[in-house]
């Protein structure tokens, strides 16, 4: 009776040890770059997870002076046929914007237009 006792308590740990190991977990979201001619675009988003998320973008000069205007977002993920309607983003301070809510609803590569006047880039955000 030990024995079945000692041998279940192993296979459990076994298990969790196991589990923990294996267990999926998301990307730990990273500032993406991308420049234009005028300006360096830095886009964070808070979660790598698909679903509801929040982006962060710092957009500076190429001489690291805080950006000024509106400054939207487009996202997009071309090899689904999905897009979302562009969005302004709310400006937190001095070349700091923040896009709050934004739906990105399956995982897989989106890329993310951001406008500021007439320069646009895409950056490439790898949803889990």
């Amino acid at each position: 009776m030990k024995r079945c006792a000692l041998g279940a308590a192993a296979v459990a740990i076994a298990l969790v040890a196991a589990l923990l190991v294996l267990w999926p977990r998301g990307v730990e979201a990273r500032p993406q770059v991308a420049e234009s001619g005028q300006f360096r675009f830095e886009l964070t988003p808070t979660t790598t997870k698909s679903g509801s998320n929040t982006l962060d973008l710092v957009v500076t000069d190429h001489s690291g002076n805080a950006a000024n205007g509106e400054v939207t977002v487009e996202p997009a993920m071309p090899q689904m046929g999905h897009a979302l309607a562009p969005i302004t983003a709310a400006p937190v301070g001095p070349g700091h914007y923040r896009v709050g809510d934004v739906g990105l609803t399956m995982p897989g590569q989106w890329e993310i237009t951001v406008s500021l006047s007439a320069e646009r880039v895409v950056i490439p955000l790898l949803l889990t």
